[in-house]
């Protein structure tokens, strides 16, 4: 045993001599200075590839959505959209049930990601809406930007910036070249580059933050490019009240209603999904059925202006308030369609579905229903897609800074009551739980391996003293538990000798 131990300790690592130093057992790192310049060019042409491919993909679904106000019989053909749909995923050899959510699980696995995925989601979404259904186009900004980013980083062969012999870093690097062009093209979209950074960043569990300058100078190269053209999603913007304790309650009442209904939102989309294929395994069963149901719905109640993506009702809502129930109808038919597997985005359905209901709330709260409508939209989001960072800073660039403390209660109490699972799974929630120990545990791993051949910087102080207080921590919890440990038994003693005592009492 011992000789085979011997063995075992020579194949890996050396014991160290007296007086010789401390070896590590990773190779150090090396800092590639050519990835830098590789990695910037791929940022900078990933923001002008997917600035334009967000231009195409509104003017087509603009087009698509014209063209269906000019012939609102086109509703009847849904059916046959989503068989189209679904034969050219088939032809490409894309998975058939490939949602936004399935793109991010993907993404996070480290997958490699299909080059014709970008023109498969570019005509499905408008396909589904020339036919009216109800779902927007931010699904294929995510879903084009992630499979362009993809595509566009082959030719530069990149890896890590800071490089180890032998290790392979082709998961870690899938996800940042797909993480950047979503993130790029979502930016183009929205008009807004720090809250589609942080929306990526979030939707990953920050396991991209290494590599968020790039993800920044491909979001704001993406985001000029379309603001010069002005071609995106415009939304308009709203008054913004002075602070007070009454419109700290606004945001608190909207909050709460925004986290409810976009739960439902998320719980009834992923519910839907799960039965159809429990009941029967077959997508184009279902895309007939949920096109034929969407159609009867909107033609016998005249639910014309629910149909699309819902911007139009969003800035229609923003200047002149609703307070009815319309969030429901509009809620009721986006799940319809999304979960009835057709192909289209859900973010602006939210951002349509939770500015009606932050309208409605105008009854509950006296406030202005503009900016009730403004707050309701971004707090739905919160809650539908668990991401409140990115939704506060969405928020802010869309309707003005000026908005942000109201936006920081309002997020943060939808995020609270919200369900901790949204439309793309835990998200942050996850970090919340247990993943910040393991993201600092990280950390700490490797400025351990690295502290023999790299001065001690700044994160290497704070690490150490993060060990340090830990070291501390569980030392005093140690010691309290042994102090428990021997009162309980000093207890045991005295009752021990108690009974002797009466025993020989009665003796």
């Amino acid at each position: 045993m011992a000789a085979r131990a011997e063995d075992g300790m020579s194949t890996t690592t050396q014991t160290p001599q007296a007086g010789s130093t401390k070896q590590s057992v990773e190779p150090p790192a090396r800092f590639d200075w050519m990835q830098v310049v590789r990695h910037t060019l791929f940022a900078c042409l990933c923001g002008v590839v997917c600035g334009f491919a967000s231009i195409v993909l509104c003017l087509f679904v603009g087009a698509a959505r014209s063209l269906f106000e000019r012939a609102p019989w086109l509703i009847w053909l849904l059916p046959v959209m989503g068989i189209v749909q679904l034969l050219m995923y088939r032809w490409w050899k894309l998975p058939l049930n490939l949602t936004t959510d399935a793109i991010i699980e993907k993404m996070r696995a480290g997958d490699h990601l299909s080059a014709l995925l970008a023109p498969g989601i570019l005509f499905s979404t408008g396909m589904t809406i020339l036919a009216g259904g109800s779902v927007g186009k931010e699904a294929g900004a995510l879903q084009i930007g992630a499979s362009l980013g993809t595509t566009i980083a082959k030719p530069f062969r990149l890896h890590n910036i800071l490089r180890r012999e032998d290790h392979d870093d082709t998961y870690e690097i899938n996800r940042y070249i797909a993480s950047t062009g979503m993130a790029a093209a979502f930016s183009a979209l929205f008009f807004a580059p720090l809250g589609s950074c942080m929306l990526v960043l979030e939707l990953m569990r920050f396991t991209q933050l290494q590599y968020v300058t790039s993800m920044l100078i491909a979001c704001f190269i993406a985001f000029l490019i379309s603001n010069h053209f002005g071609i995106g999603d415009v939304i308009n913007a709203v008054p913004v009240p002075s602070a007070s304790w009454r419109i700290i309650g606004v945001c608190i009442v909207i909050g709460i209603a925004a986290a409810v209904a976009g739960s439902v939102f998320a719980i009834a989309i992923r519910l839907l999904q799960a039965l159809t294929m429990r009941i029967r395994h077959n997508y184009f069963v279902w895309v007939i059925v949920g096109g034929l149901l969407f159609a009867v719905l909107v033609t016998v109640f005249g639910w014309w202006r629910f149909t699309g993506s819902g911007g139009e009702m969003l800035n229609d809502v923003l200047n002149m308030p609703d307070l009815s129930a319309d969030f429901a109808i509009k809620m009721l038919l986006t799940v319809l369609c999304l979960g009835m597997w057709f192909k289209g985005g859900e973010i602006m359905p939210s951002f349509c579905i939770g500015g009606l209901l932050g309208s409605a709330c105008f009854a509950m709260t006296g406030t202005d229903p503009l900016f009730g409508a403004a707050l309701g939209s971004i707090c739905f989001l919160t809650a539908f897609n668990r991401c409140p960072m990115s939704a506060v800073l969405l928020g802010c660039e869309i309707f003005g800074w000026g908005m942000f403390p109201f936006l920081a209660v309002g997020v943060a109490i939808a995020f609270l009551f919200g369900y901790p699972v949204g439309m793309y799974g835990a998200s942050i929630d996850v970090l919340a739980r247990s993943g910040w120990h393991q993201f600092f545990s990280n950390i700490r791993a490797s400025v351990a391996s690295n502290e023999v051949h790299d001065d001690a910087g700044f994160t290497d102080f704070v690490m150490a003293a993060g060990s340090a207080l830990q070291h501390v921590a569980g030392s005093a919890m140690l010691a309290a538990q042994s102090e428990a440990i021997r009162e309980q038994r000093r207890r045991h003693r005295h009752q021990d000798k108690d009974e002797h005592s009466a025993e020989h009492k009665i003796r």
